[in-house]
C-alpha cells in the first residue's frame, strides 16, 4: 500500500481527510501484525511515509487508546480500545439476526419487499432484504447503500439523530435529486423528519426510484436510540396514501414488539 506523496501541499480540508486516511492505513498495518508489535520503521516503509509523519499519527492514536506503544522497542500494536468499537459493530450484527423473524412476518403479511437498514456516517446500509411475493414487486437491495435524504429507511434513522448529526449530513453531502421528485431542501426535509418523530413512520414516494414508494420506521434499542430502520417498499400503484398509513402503523406496532429482542434489552429490563 502506498499513500500519496508525503510532501505534497494540501488544502485544510484535504489535510484532514489525508490524516484520517493515513491513520486508517497505520491501523491496517498493525492489524496485519497479529498480536505482535510493529516497529516505527517497518510501518513507515510499508506506507511509504516519512517516519516523523507516522510517529505523529501513532502518538495521537496512542493518546486515544487505539494503539499501544512499547517504549523499549519503539514499536506499536493495536490497543485494547479497539475492542470497544469491535463490540459495537458486533452488537449491530446481532440486531440483524434478532430482527429477521419480524422481517419475515412483515414480508408474508404484506407480500411487499421488506428492508433492514443500519446507519453509517454518510448513508445507510441495507443489510437484509426480503423480496415480496407479488408478480410486480420491488427488487431486493441487500448489500447496497442508500442516502439519508431520499429513502424512507434513511429518513427514519435521521429523524432520531441529534440536530448536530442532521446538520452534518445536510452540509457534508450534496443532496442529489435521484428523481425529479426527490426532496433536497433541508428545511423541507426537517419538516418530514419532524412528522416521522410524531407518527413513528415516514414515507417517500418516487423520491429514490421512479414508480416506487416506501414506508419505514426506526428500531429503538433499550436506551431509546434508533439503531436500525425497517421499510416496506412496493410499486406506487399499490402504495396509495391510505396503504402507506396502514403499513406505517403495522411497522410501528411490529417494531415495538421486536424491540424486546434487541441485544441489551434483557439487561435493561
Amino acid at each position: 500500500m502506498t499513500i500519496a506523496d508525503d510532501t505534497k501541499p494540501t488544502q485544510p480540508g484535504e489535510a484532514r481527510i489525508q490524516s484520517v486516511a493515513r491513520a486508517k492505513a497505520i491501523l491496517d498495518v498493525l492489524a496485519q501484525g497479529d498480536a505482535g508489535f510493529v516497529s516505527l520503521r517497518a510501518i513507515a516503509l510499508k506506507l511509504g511515509l516519512a517516519k516523523t509523519t507516522v510517529f505523529n499519527l501513532l502518538t495521537a492514536l496512542v493518546d486515544v487508546g487505539l494503539v499501544e506503544r512499547d517504549a523499549t522497542q519503539g514499536a506499536y500494536r493495536l490497543g485494547l480500545g479497539m475492542l470497544v468499537y469491535g463490540r459495537a459493530v458486533e452488537r449491530r450484527t446481532d440486531i440483524v439476526g434478532a430482527l429477521r423473524p419480524y422481517l419475515v412476518r412483515l414480508c408474508a403479511a404484506t407480500r411487499e419487499t421488506v428492508n433492514l437498514a443500519l446507519p453509517c456516517p454518510t448513508d445507510v446500509l441495507i443489510v437484509d432484504s426480503l423480496e415480496g411475493s407479488q408478480t410486480l414487486r420491488i427488487t431486493s437491495y441487500t448489500g447496497t447503500r442508500a442516502s439519508y435524504h431520499s429513502t424512507a429507511c434513511g429518513r427514519a434513522l435521521l429523524a432520531h439523530a441529534t440536530p448536530a448529526v442532521r446538520r452534518q449530513v445536510f452540509s457534508l453531502l450534496p443532496l442529489a435529486p435521484l428523481t425529479p421528485h426527490t426532496t433536497t431542501d433541508p428545511v423541507a426535509l426537517e419538516a418530514i423528519l419532524a412528522e416521522c418523530r410524531s407518527t413513528g413512520f415516514v414515507s417517500e414516494v418516487e423520491e429514490n426510484e421512479t414508480g416506487a414508494a416506501c414506508v419505514a420506521s426506526p428500531v429503538f434499542d433499550h436506551r431509546g436510540e434508533a439503531v436500525a430502520a425497517v421499510s416496506i417498499a412496493g410499486p406506487l400503484a399499490r402504495m396509495d396514501v391510505s396503504t402507506r398509513r396502514r403499513l406505517g402503523a403495522l411497522l410501528v406496532d411490529t417494531l415495538a414488539e421486536a424491540r424486546r429482542t434487541i441485544p441489551g434489552a434483557r439487561e435493561a429490563a
